[in-house]
């Protein structure tokens, strides 16, 4: 009887609570509409992909199978049989695990923040945890619910898990199928170890679930998975099993089933387990040394409004310019008196893509630019600012650059090109239009680019199966190793005077290094309470850079005058990350995907092609009553008749439709129907009414 009961709170909950509908039908938008599209099939997983990116579409199923045996660890179920998507023209790098028809959705084009491991194996040990997860909320009420109105039925499963402990657990994954992961990056809790005990101090824990529009507040993968971490530590490898496995028998408990279970079985809560996971923190990163910055900061902060600096360069002896946000005005560039600190706006900006850089006159950058007609494709184009001007000017036809590098003052800019097979190119052309290209070799990834005045080279950051590496362009040779490959992630490069400047983990804290070109020998320059990041040399025997503090990040300078020889090493310190038991996991840093993969993997794995007009129904969800769920979601119009609704949206998100049947005595039997259509770039909806 109480099964029974909860299923009818749950069936209320899902048709009235309007937002809550709304919630679950969710799409990132359409592709462009000249791509053609393939699909891979295994048992287990199907992989769509536009048919210029085979490749990477092997590529990426020859990890999820590497992963699939271990993927599950702590969770009694494996992962959703589930295809996977990918977008190859979306420079604005993300993942997406949802129902409503359940997916994978990859943004493949790599981040350009990013650590040492190259990015589809990134996507593929985070986002394949999601598919664990939501396989074992699935269960108990939540199927059953799923047996009667189909995949939006599952979706309720997600008040079972909160968003940190789903994202958390996520990282943590992520984390322990790597050498060096996203969670042990000292960037990854810089926010938190500047915050300290303030984040324990009140009573009332809410503000830092719940977020704040006056504050600056860490997001829920930093602080989920802390918690996580720390909750799997303490309580054993079953804790989120266990607690999920209660949520699903008994459903009528909603969101509160976590804070329940996780008292029930292990005496503790959510708000308790937030205390006691930072409080540990806290202790551990006290008994750490006192440093002090060795940086002097340039730019002081507002205390009442989080404010970022990024990418400071010197334009002449007496200013600076860098890119400044803060928490009420939109991003913008601006100049700096290294003398008096006074700050003075050149231009706002648009979202930014990759790091300024300047000649002493013209400034260059890339900003991210979504097509007007299909959201899918978002570029990433040049942008030059000129000397007196206030606007900036994009440059034509250049849509995937990154990295502008001026070639001291000869008029060559050099940028890096990322193409939607998954290959980078290094550019550079003079102002007669001639270009010159060096093809990056395989799918390494490019995070960095810079100029050297001294042995007139251009030197880029490199990441690959070996880590993160720095090379240098040699003409008529191409690609040439400097330093060796590492699980050390390297940022922010730049070049001068025979010497390379970048940030680097490799002591454990995110640090200023410079790599000396004549001797080969590798330096840390800074010391920090937090990090310091973005370093460039000015010409006068100073590093500019920014350094952080709990108000955000500041400019700062040093004088190059204390070089602290750095030992290579595969692996950085771990100074700031308390031990944790390790997973016995998969480590895809140990997972290469070689030629003989390639040829193995497309005569096991055929690509056959997806028809578009033949998957443009997919019905994932059915309601026993007839309802419309497009006036559900755009005008919170609910009205619930007798009958049966069926619910359909493809898999490349380009159609959505539904067709409903409806009895009342009034009209007796209605049906209705509509399909919306947007995958030529503008949104075509056909309806139709009988009876």
């Amino acid at each position: 009887m109480r099964r029974f009961a909860a299923i009818l709170f749950l069936l209320g909950f899902l048709f009235i609570g309007g937002k809550s509908v709304r919630a679950q039908y969710y799409s990132w938008g359409a592709d462009a509409a000249a791509l053609r599209w393939k699909h891979l099939r295994t048992e287990d997983v199907r992989v769509v992909f536009p048919d210029t990116a085979s490749a990477l579409a092997h590529r990426t199923l020859h990890y999820i199978q590497a992963v699939r045996p271990t993927i599950t660890h702590g969770f009694s179920h494996p992962p959703l049989k589930i295809p996977f998507v990918l977008h190859t023209e979306n420079f604005q790098s993300n993942g997406l695990v949802m129902w409503m028809p359940k997916r994978i959705e990859f943004l493949t084009t790599p981040s350009v923040d990013s650590y040492s491991m190259p990015w589809v194996k990134q996507l593929v040990a985070h986002e394949y945890r999601h598919a664990v997860q939501y396989n074992n909320l699935n269960r108990g009420l939540i199927r059953i619910l799923s047996y009667l109105i189909g995949q939006q039925g599952s979706t309720v499963g997600l008040l079972f898990m909160p968003l940190w402990a789903l994202e958390g657990d996520a990282v943590m994954n992520e984390t322990e199928m790597s050498s060096y992961g996203r969670g042990r990056q000292p960037r990854f809790t810089i926010e938190y170890r500047a915050l300290g005990y303030e984040v324990l101090r009140r009573r009332n824990c809410d503000k830092w679930f719940c977020g704040s529009y006056r504050d600056f507040v860490p997001d829920h993968y930093q602080m989920g998975y802390q918690m996580v971490a720390y909750g799997y530590d303490r309580y054993g490898g079953e804790i989120w099993d266990k607690t999920l496995r209660y949520g699903v028998r008994n459903a009528y408990m909603l969101t509160f089933s976590t804070s329940v279970a996780l008292r029930k079985f292990y005496g503790t809560g959510e708000g308790i387990l937030f205390r006691d996971a930072f409080a540990d923190l806290n202790r551990f990163w006290d008994s750490l040394p006192k440093v002090a910055d060795s940086g002097r900061t340039l730019t002081p902060l507002p205390e009442k409004n989080y404010t970022t600096y990024t990418h400071p360069v010197s334009l002449n002896n007496t200013t600076l310019v860098a890119l400044k946000t803060d928490f009420d005005r939109p991003s913008r560039l601006v100049t700096v008196d290294s003398r008096t600190g006074r700050e003075r706006r050149r231009t706002w900006t648009g979202l930014v893509s990759s790091r300024p850089a300047t000649d002493g006159q013209r400034v260059w950058w890339t900003e991210y630019r979504r097509s007007l007609l299909f959201p899918e494709r978002v570029n990433s184009r040049l942008v030059v600012l000129d000397p007196g001007k206030k606007r900036p000017r994009t440059a034509p036809k250049l849509r995937n650059a990154l990295y502008p590098t001026p070639i001291g003052r000869s008029g060559v800019l050099a940028w890096v090109e990322y193409t939607p097979d998954g290959h980078y190119t290094i550019v550079a052309e003079d102002s007669l239009r001639q270009r010159t290209a060096w093809p990056m070799p395989g799918f390494s990834e490019v995070h960095g680019l810079a100029w050297d005045n001294a042995t007139e080279r251009l030197y880029t950051l490199v990441t690959d199966d070996s880590g993160m590496w720095i090379g240098r362009i040699e003409p008529g040779e191409g690609l040439q190793a400097v330093t060796r490959g590492a699980y050390i992630t390297l940022s922010d490069l730049t070049a001068r005077d025979g010497r390379l400047y970048f940030g680097s983990i490799a002591s454990g804290y995110d640090e200023v290094h410079c790599y000396d070109l004549a001797t080969g020998r590798q330096y840390r320059l800074s010391t920090s309470t937090y990090g310091s990041f973005s370093p460039s040399a000015d010409g006068e025997g100073n590093v500019l850079m920014t350094t952080y503090d709990a108000e955000g990040y500041h400019a700062a300078r040093q004088p190059i005058d204390t070089l602290r020889p750095v030992r290579p090493s595969r692996l950085p310190r771990n100074v700031v990350n308390p031990p944790r038991r390790k997973w016995p996991v998969a480590n895809l840093d140990t997972v290469r995907f070689t030629a003989a993969d390639s040829v193995s993997s497309a005569a096991r794995h055929r690509a056959r092609r997806y028809s578009r007009p033949l998957h443009l129904f997919k019905v994932h969800s059915w309601m026993p009553v007839a309802v419309n769920p497009f006036k559900i979601i755009d005008e919170h119009d609910i009205d619930v008749q007798l009958g049966v609704t069926l619910v359909s949206q493809n898999l490349l998100s380009s159609a959505e439709s539904y067709l409903a049947y409806a009895w009342n005595h009034a009209e007796g039997s209605v049906v209705k129907g509509s399909l919306r259509y947007n995958g030529l770039g503008i949104e075509l909806e056909v309806a139709g009414t009988y009876g």
